[in-house]
C-alpha cells in the first residue's frame, strides 16, 4: 500500500466516522423531543381525566370548556412544554350537570 493510498483510506475512515457521530447526536435531540411530547402528552391526558370528572386544573395548565351539542361539551386543555412551544389537546365529553 502506498503513502496515497494510506491517506485516502483514512480520509474516507475520518468522514465515515464524522457522519456516524452526526447521526448519533441527531438522533439523540430526536429522542429528547420524543420524550417531552410523551410527557406533554401524558400530563394533558392526566388533566383532562381531573378535569373532566369534576377536580381542579394545575396552575400551569389553560383549560377551556364549550357546550358544544345536546349534553356534550368541548374541553380544550393546553399543557406549556420548554421552549414555547404547547400541546393542546380537545375532547369531547358528557356535560355534568
Amino acid at each position: 500500500m502506498t503513502l496515497l493510498e494510506s491517506i485516502i483510506a483514512s480520509l474516507l475512515l475520518s468522514v465515515t466516522a464524522v457522519v456516524c457521530l452526526d447521526a448519533t447526536r441527531g438522533a439523540a435531540a430526536l429522542q429528547r423531543k420524543s420524550a417531552a411530547w410523551t410527557q406533554a402528552v401524558a400530563n394533558a391526558e392526566s388533566e383532562l381525566a381531573t378535569v373532566s370528572s369534576g377536580g381542579l386544573a394545575l396552575s400551569t395548565t389553560r383549560i377551556s370548556r364549550r357546550p358544544w351539542r345536546d349534553g356534550l361539551e368541548l374541553i380544550d386543555v393546553d399543557v406549556p412544554m420548554a421552549g414555547g412551544a404547547s400541546f393542546r389537546l380537545t375532547r369531547l365529553v358528557e356535560r355534568t350537570p
